[in-house]
Formats: C-alpha cells, sequence, structure tokens
C-alpha cells in the first residue's frame, strides 16, 4: 500500500483557478510535451485538437506562464519533488521506510504547522533525534536543528529538527500519509495510518519503538511504562496492538492510554 499519492499531495493546494489542483497539474505536464519553440497559442491550439487529451477550449494565456515563461504551478513543483525524491513508490525502498519513520515521528514527538505546513520535531532521545535526522538525510531534504530556550524550571528543551529544503512540500506529503495537520487531538489523531498494518515487520517495529520511546512515561522503580495524551481511543488501540504484535509480550489499551508491560518494554530494547 504507497503512503503517498502524487494526486493526494497535488489536492492539498487550492490553486485560484477553476480547475483543481490535480486537473492543473495534469496540464501543465502536458503543455511541456510539444517543442521548445512553440508559443502557448501553439500549444494550447494543439492540446484543443487532441481528442486523447482531456482539456479543450485553452487559450494562450492559460498557459503564457508555463510555456512562454518559466512559471510552474505549486502543486506541480510539489508532485515533482516528491517523484523525483523518491517518496511516491509501490515499494518499501530505503527512501520510503524513511519517509514512514518521519510520519510516525510527527506521531511521536512532532508537529505541522498549519499556516506554513512546515514539519518541526523535538525528539527528547538521542536515538529519537538520529532516527528523524537520519530520515530528513535519506529522504533528500536534509536537517537543520533549531535550539529552543530553556523551560521555566530551567530544564533545557530538546531542540526542534525541520527540513532543510522543501519543508512545505514534505509537511503536505506527510499529512497525506497520515501525520495530524496542527494541534494533535480526539479529531486530528484518530488512529495510527492504515499502511502501518501492511509494513514490512521492521517498519512495524521501528515504529513501534520510536512511539514508546518518545511518548512512553518512564517510572523510576519499575520497566513499565504508559503512554497518554488527548488521542482518540482509536488510536491507543491501535498503538497498542501494533506493540503487542511486534513484541509479542502484553500491551493494554484503554479510553485514555496505553500501558506498555515490562516484558514488552524489554522486547523493544528499551529496559
Amino acid at each position: 500500500m504507497p503512503l503517498l499519492s502524487s494526486e493526494e499531495l497535488a489536492q492539498t493546494y487550492s490553486p485560484p483557478t477553476e480547475r483543481n489542483a490535480w486537473e492543473q497539474v495534469q496540464l501543465y505536464r502536458q503543455s511541456q510535451r510539444y517543442p521548445d519553440d512553440w508559443g502557448a497559442a501553439r500549444v494550447a491550439s494543439a492540446i484543443n485538437a487532441d481528442d486523447e487529451v482531456p482539456f479543450e477550449t485553452l487559450s494562450r494565456s492559460n498557459l503564457r506562464a508555463w510555456v512562454d515563461g518559466d512559471g510552474m504551478p505549486d502543486a506541480a513543483r510539489a508532485v515533482t519533488v516528491a517523484e523525483d525524491l523518491g517518496w511516491v513508490a509501490t515499494e518499501w525502498t530505503p527512501t520510503v521506510r524513511a519517509f514512514a519513520e518521519l510520519v510516525i515521528g510527527v506521531y511521536a514527538c512532532g508537529s505541522i504547522a498549519t499556516e506554513t505546513w512546515v514539519p518541526t520535531w523535538a525528539p527528547d532521545s538521542g536515538v529519537g533525534r538520529e532516527t528523524i535526522v537520519a530520515g530528513l538525510e535519506r529522504i533528500g531534504v536534509g536537517c537543520k536543528a533549531i535550539t529552543r530556550t530553556e523551560k521555566s524550571d530551567g530544564k533545557r528543551r530538546a531542540d526542534e529538527l525541520r527540513p532543510r529544503q522543501h519543508a512545505s512540500i514534505l509537511g503536505r506529503a506527510l499529512h497525506v500519509a497520515g501525520a495530524a495537520l496542527g494541534d494533535k487531538n480526539l479529531e486530528s489523531t484518530a488512529g495510527l495510518p492504515k499502511w502501518l498494518a501492511t509494513a514490512p515487520p521492521s517498519v512495524r517495529a521501528s515504529a513501534a519503538e520510536l512511539l514508546v520511546r518518545e511518548r512512553g512515561i518512564v517510572y523510576p522503580e519499575k520497566a513499565t511504562r504508559r503512554i497518554q495524551s488527548e488521542r482518540h481511543p482509536q488510536y491507543f488501540a491501535d498503538v497498542a496492538a501494533l506493540i503487542e504484535d511486534v513484541t509479542g509480550e502484553s500491551v493494554t489499551a484503554s479510553d485514555s492510554g496505553v500501558t506498555i508491560s515490562a516484558d514488552a518494554v524489554r522486547a523493544l530494547g528499551l529496559a
């Protein structure tokens, strides 16, 4: 099951035209298939006359910025970036695996800004940090760290990790693949991504470890851990099922959280 489709990524954009974003991407790509010395008027006429192309009544003005200039619709640019960097794939390539870890990373220790679509992660653990940094490098966007101020109690806050380039495109792609946009709450986080159910065992194991490592409450005198936050009960059920399947040990979900047994925590290598 693919994590990301070009069409769904395009549809996160709202172009100021009568065509939706995916149609605009298709039209843009069609307009680029003609000789470089053809102007917008000639290209428009050729597309109008082609019965195999689902566009008609085009004028020169519809294509001028793309054919006579070097313009490109935002949605087309996003789709091109995602396809060129290997995010859109039907196989579990190393890039897709890294992309999947970044999606789960948003659940565990990240967020996507509502207005800018820029994703950020603030892992508390060194392993979590290494996972996010490696993932951003692997998918081709690079990583930059933003040092955050200290908390009121004097404790240092975890650095924020962000993409070095293509930040808003990545945020849109992560959202299409299941990560919440904006605040994570009962409505926005109603379960884990559906693709995780059929992901390779190594991807599922990495997801389970990241969730417990970053979200699990550590108790000083016992190995048992607890995940709790404002999430939909189905989310807790999904998390419990994932960890139990990966570890083969007892994990209990309730409407308010997930209790990971000591044996399950040890099976994940966290105790």
